[in-house]
Order: C-alpha cells, then sequence, then structure tokens
C-alpha cells in the first residue's frame, strides 16, 4: 500500500483541482481567515441558545487551566457543538487547541472535517485531511464518508464518485454508509441511471445493498414518474429479503398518484398496515393530496378518517391539500371552515394556506374575504409572497377593481417584494379588458424598463388586447418583431391575430397565416378552424370554409 503522505497529496490535487505548490495545498492558517474569534461570537451569546454559551464558557474554562485537561475532554464539547450544527463556533474553538500545545486527535479532526462540510468548505476540509496525514494518523472511514458526504452535499458528486474510485484503488476499503452517501447524492442531483450502477458494483466490494439506497433510487424514479421500474427495483428488495419501511412506500405512493394511479396507491397504503410499517403523516399527507387535486375530496376524506383512526395528527400540509380540494371543486366555503378549524389541531395556516384561500376566494368572485385574508396575515406577522400578491392583483383585475391591484403593485415595491412576468400580465389582460389601451401599453413598456422581458403569455394578452380594440396593425408588427427577438409564436398567438384578420374582413390573410402556422410546425386546434371556418361561411365562401370543415374532421378535432 502506498505511503499516507502520498495517498494525502493526490488526494487533495485531484478534489481540490488547485496547483501544488506545497505538500500540504491549503494553509491551515486560512481557516482564521474564513471563520470568526471565539471573542467575536461569545459577544452576541445573547442570541444564541444557553446550551451553545455553557459549551464555550466550559471550553474556555478547560483552555485557561494551568493544566489543562486531555483533548478527549475538548473533543466532546467540538462534537456536541456539531451536532448541534453549531459549525462556525466549533471551527473557532479547535482553532485555540494547538496555541495552547494541545494537539488534536484523529476523532477531533474527523469532528473538524465534519463542520467544515457542514458549511460548505470543501478546500477547507481536505485542508483538514492533510493534517491527518502530517500527524502521522490513519483516515478511517468516517473520514472518507463525512468527505465523500460533503462534496455529494456541495454539488460535487462527480468529484465525490471520482474520490471513491482513487480511495478504493489505493487498498482503502468503504461502507454501506459511503454507498448510502453516494446514491442519495446522484439521485438527488438526477443522476438516477448512475445511482443504479453504483447499487449494481457494491456486491463486488463485499456491500449489501439496504433499504436506504433502493429508497434513494425509488424516490428518484418515483419523481421521474417511472414508477414501473420503481416497482421493479421494490420487488427486487422483497425478493432480497430487505424489508421496506416508510421511506420506502411514501415515494411510491407519491408515485402513483402522480401517474393517476389513485386506487393503487390506496392499496399500497393498505398494504403498509399488513406489513405492521405505520404510515407517518408524510406518507398520508401525501396520499391526500393526489386525491384533492383529482377532485375526489371524498376519497381524500376517507384517508383522513383513517389517519386520524390510527393516531396520526394531520399537520398544515395534510391540511392545505384538503383545502386546495375544496377550492378546486369550487366549495370554498368548506375550504374555509377547514382554514378556520385547523388550529384546534394546532396545525397553524402558514403563506401557502392564506395563500390557497386567498385564491379560491379571488376564483369564486369573494375579492373582499380575500382582502381580508390579505390583512389577517400581516396582522399575524405573516409575509405575503409573490404567490400571494399576484393571486391578488388578478383576482382584483378580473374584478375590474383595477386601482386596486395598481395601489398593490406599489404595495408589492414599497415592501421590497418585487413584481414579476405574472403580476405584470395580470395587471395587463385587465386593462385591456376595460378598455384601457393606453394605459396597458403603457404598463408594458414600464415592464420592460424594470428589466421584466415579456413571455409568450404576457404577448399573447398584448396581441389580443391590440386586435380588439382596433390596432391590427400595431399586433401585426410585434408579431413580425416576435421571431426577431427569438420567440416562437404558440398557437394561442396564430389563434389570436387569425381572429382579429376575421373581424376586420381580411379572410386571404387569415388563410396565409393558417398556412404559415403550419409550416413553422405549430399545429391549429379546434378554436383556431372554427374562428376562421365561421367567418368564411359568413363571407360566402363556402367552398373554403368546407374544405377547412373536412380537414378538421380528418384532424380528428371535431
Amino acid at each position: 500500500m502506498l505511503s499516507f503522505l502520498s495517498f494525502s497529496r493526490i488526494m487533495l490535487r485531484y478534489a481540490l483541482q488547485i496547483p501544488n505548490p506545497s505538500p500540504y495545498c491549503v494553509p491551515y492558517s486560512a481557516l482564521r481567515l474564513c471563520f470568526p474569534s471565539t471573542s467575536s461570537l461569545h459577544s452576541h451569546s445573547h442570541s444564541q441558545p444557553q446550551s451553545l454559551d455553557e459549551a464555550v464558557d466550559s471550553f474556555t474554562r478547560m483552555l485557561s487551566m494551568r493544566r489543562p485537561p486531555s483533548i478527549i475532554q475538548f473533543t466532546k464539547i467540538l462534537g456536541s457543538l456539531a451536532k448541534t450544527n453549531h459549525f462556525p463556533t466549533a471551527i473557532s474553538l479547535f482553532q485555540q487547541l494547538q496555541p495552547r500545545g494541545i494537539a488534536p486527535n484523529l476523532f477531533t479532526l474527523n469532528i473538524l472535517i465534519n463542520c467544515c462540510c457542514g458549511m460548505g468548505w470543501i478546500t477547507l476540509a481536505f485542508s483538514a485531511l492533510a493534517k491527518i496525514f502530517r500527524m502521522g494518523f490513519q483516515p478511517d472511514t468516517v473520514t472518507l464518508n463525512t468527505l465523500i458526504k460533503g462534496l455529494c452535499l456541495s454539488g460535487k458528486i462527480e468529484k465525490a464518485l471520482h474520490f471513491h474510485d482513487r480511495v478504493l484503488a489505493h487498498g482503502f476499503h468503504f461502507d454501506q454508509v459511503t454507498y448510502g452517501t453516494l446514491i442519495n447524492g446522484l439521485c438527488k442531483t438526477g443522476h438516477t441511471s448512475a445511482a443504479i450502477q453504483v447499487l449494481r458494483k457494491i456486491p463486488r466490494y463485499g456491500i449489501a445493498p439496504d433499504v436506504f439506497m433502493y429508497s434513494a433510487i425509488i424516490d428518484s424514479l418515483c419523481k421521474d414518474t417511472l414508477v414501473c421500474q420503481a416497482f421493479h427495483l421494490f420487488s427486487e428488495m422483497l425478493a432480497k429479503g430487505i424489508s421496506p419501511d416508510v421511506t420506502t412506500y411514501s415515494p411510491l405512493i407519491f408515485g402513483l398518484c402522480l401517474v393517476g394511479q389513485y386506487k393503487e396507491a390506496v392499496d399500497l397504503l393498505s398494504d403498509m398496515v399488513l406489513r405492521n410499517i405505520t404510515p407517518d403523516v408524510s406518507t398520508y399527507s401525501i396520499l391526500i393530496d393526489g386525491l384533492c387535486k383529482e377532485g375526489k375530496i371524498k376519497d381524500a376524506k376517507n384517508v383522513l378518517a383513517v389517519m386520524t383512526k390510527h393516531g396520526v395528527k394531520p399537520n398544515v400540509v395534510t391540511y392545505n391539500s384538503l383545502m386546495g380540494g375544496y377550492c378546486l371543486v369550487n366549495q370554498v366555503n368548506k375550504a374555509k371552515y377547514v382554514f378556520n378549524t385547523m388550529a384546534e389541531s394546532r396545525a397553524f395556516p402558514n403563506v401557502r394556506s392564506y395563500n390557497i384561500m386567498i385564491n379560491g376566494f379571488c376564483k369564486s368572485e369573494m375579492i373582499d374575504d380575500a382582502l381580508n385574508l390579505f390583512e389577517e396575515m400581516r396582522r399575524k406577522n405573516l409575509v405575503p409572497d409573490t404567490v400571494t400578491y399576484n393571486t391578488l392583483v388578478d383576482g382584483l383585475g378580473k374584478s375590474r377593481r383595477i386601482l386596486c391591484a395598481l395601489e398593490l403593485l406599489e404595495k408589492m415595491h414599497d415592501r421590497g417584494q418585487p413584481a414579476d412576468i405574472v403580476t405584470y400580465s395580470s395587471l395587463l389582460d385587465a386593462l385591456f379588458n376595460i378598455k384601457q389601451h393606453d394605459k396597458a401599453l403603457m404598463l408594458f413598456n414600464q415592464m420592460k424598463e424594470c428589466g421584466i422581458d415579456p413571455d409568450m403569455y404576457t404577448y399573447n394578452i398584448l396581441i389580443d388586447g391590440l386586435c380588439k380594440s382596433g390596432r391590427l396593425k400595431n399586433a401585426k408588427e410585434i408579431f413580425q418583431d416576435l421571431s426577431i427577438k427569438g420567440y416562437r409564436p404558440d398557437v394561442r398567438t396564430y389563434t389570436i391575430m387569425i381572429n382579429g384578420l376575421c373581424k376586420e374582413g381580411l379572410l386571404h390573410e387569415a388563410l396565409a397565416f393558417l398556412s404559415k402556422m403550419e409550416d413553422n410546425g405549430c399545429l391549429p386546434n379546434a378554436m383556431t378552424y372554427e374562428i376562421i371556418i365561421r367567418a368564411l361561411f359568413e363571407k360566402g365562401e363556402n367552398d373554403n370554409a368546407e374544405k377547412l370543415l373536412r380537414e378538421m374532421i380528418s384532424r380528428g378535432l371535431l
């Protein structure tokens, strides 16, 4: 086996991809430049938990003793800080050990590496690895697993894989934790196929796949709607005698809901119970959410009843799904009842809860109720987000309360909540609907001045508004500019233009647009055909109308 010092140099040069001016790459003093000193941290102790204050005081007191205790006592404190994610504090305290002649051991350095990885400072973590070699220690699986986890958490999954391969090539061995970390990292970054390849390779390293590895891949496959592949792995798990747990079933239930197989999802929930695996609130909420999104409120309530029967308390996510379902089927008053009573179960409404209800009220033209909830949010110190504002702006616009909508736009700006393309598109649509065409054009220009680029949805609103206000020439100019600006008109854009041309009696131009539409790979829909066919019949051009009618039928649009 090669020397640990040589291995250190190889790993550091590879993993960090930095020049190699010295054997240990990053000077350890760099830590002092990146993290605050203990005194700086302690000066803000009034904002820290008491346990943190006690840990820092205890560490400082031991450090000031004439004969300080062994490194083991200091390591215990650093370990407790690391467990509670007080990484900067742990690193800052660590810096004070060696100036007092207290040498760290391998456990101390492993804690330091964990803290550096937790802060995303991978270069400094590898610098700590260099220190391990420099002090004559041999890194253990905890050291290497922590570094691999740090690389994965920092999105450096390819480096993590290559690091694994190089370490393995030099005779080091990994454990289940390593491969679980690698597989999970690959799945989280969308490399599910690579994760499956790792799963297939590990038996040759003497490592047995476990439930965590399978569950991570199943979760990733289900999110990609590859539910059949996920169930194939699930069957493989069972065949190998690996018992699934709640982290295996929850993604499968989610996947089944995603592809609309709700009966199978309910059956799988029953299968969990038969296997004595207790579904948690997340599992139930996934199923309730899927059913509610399909408007299957009765089924969702049945699942909720089973949930409460088994002693699992619904949380805010569960209630949000139920409220969303009621709003979807236009039962906003039932959603309001859920909203008003959820606090009784110690599930307090969050911003999403308010957004769901505000959207439900706006869709049901109960705009004053929506505004009341908006004000209630502020009273409860809940900060409205862009979705909240956009929903209200759209609701006010559709209720023709344009002044209120414009005032809300100003409030967004004043409260540091930037308006986006959705905000402006809703206002544009509202202004065109009340025939405030000049104000709409001013707003469109204002939007561009604010650095917000229109999308096709916005352009469609603009072109439609111009056509309806008799400004066909301007609409045509904007349409012509779209391709120059890199936009691709969609079926709605062409349909709007064809409708505008037909209303002006320019049927031959409308037919030319229909041909152009297909030439550009945009197939007309039923509405496109109906507009132009009706116009042709009204103009007495029956032959052209019947020809288009036959074409429409042949395409299965009638």
